[in-house]
This record gives C-alpha cells, structure tokens and sequence, in this order.
C-alpha cells in the first residue's frame, strides 16, 4: 500500500514539475530584442538610415518602433515568429508595409508603400 503512494507522489511531482518548465521555455524570437541599424535603399531621400527598436510588452506581445530623418514610427501589427518579421507604419497619412527575414545578427528585408519598394537590410548595433 505504502508502494503505491510513494508512486502517485512520484507522478503526481514529475507531472507538475513538467508543467513548470513548459512556462519558463524561452521564445527563440527573444533574441531579436534590442536595437538594430538598417538602411533603406533607393528611397527619393536617397539610402536612408533606420534605427529600430524590438521590445516585448507585459504580456509577451512584440512591439517595436522605427526612426529615420522622416521621424519615429510606431511598427503597428508587429508579427515575429521563426526570425520572420512583418508590421505596418503611417508616414503622413501613407501606410507602408515592412517586412524581412532575422538571421543571427542581419536582417534583409523590403519596406513596400504606394507604388514602391525599399530594400531594407541592417544588422544589430553593438
């Protein structure tokens, strides 16, 4: 009798000590968070320097915000998952789409408005 208690305790820990480590596991997009130097090629402004910043709020949501010589730019609709970025940005009333690819520490992406597409690459600030 004793035997089958000592077993129940036995599952009964190993079952809620699994369930423990399952809300600890780290988001592989983490590591995106922090500062990173991007250029946009080609724009009518020329190749323009873009800082942005990844952070992740209070209920793991991902947020972020770019700033050029244009202004700062809330990124609305920020996605990450798998190193794979899209979001949203209002210039003036113009809607642009930004989206790109991390890898290690650069990212290659594209910034889309009306008519026109940016590459947009950069790596993390040191």
């Amino acid at each position: 009798m004793k035997t089958k208690h000592i077993i129940y305790i036995f599952l009964l820990t190993g079952l809620l000590l699994s369930c423990g480590s399952a809300k600890t596991a780290i988001n592989t997009d983490d590591k995106l968070v922090g500062d990173w130097s991007l250029i946009a090629e080609g724009t009518p402004q020329g190749d323009v320097p873009v800082s942005m910043t990844i952070t992740k709020n209070e209920a793991g949501l991902f947020t972020g915000e770019l700033k050029s010589m244009m202004g700062e730019f809330d990124m609305r609709n920020l996605v990450l998952k798998n190193g794979v970025m899209s979001c949203e940005f209002d210039v003036q009333g113009t809607i642009f789409e930004f989206k790109g690819v991390f890898t290690n520490d650069e990212f290659k992406g594209e910034t889309l408005g009306p008519g026109a597409s940016y590459i947009t690459n950069g790596k993390r600030k040191e």
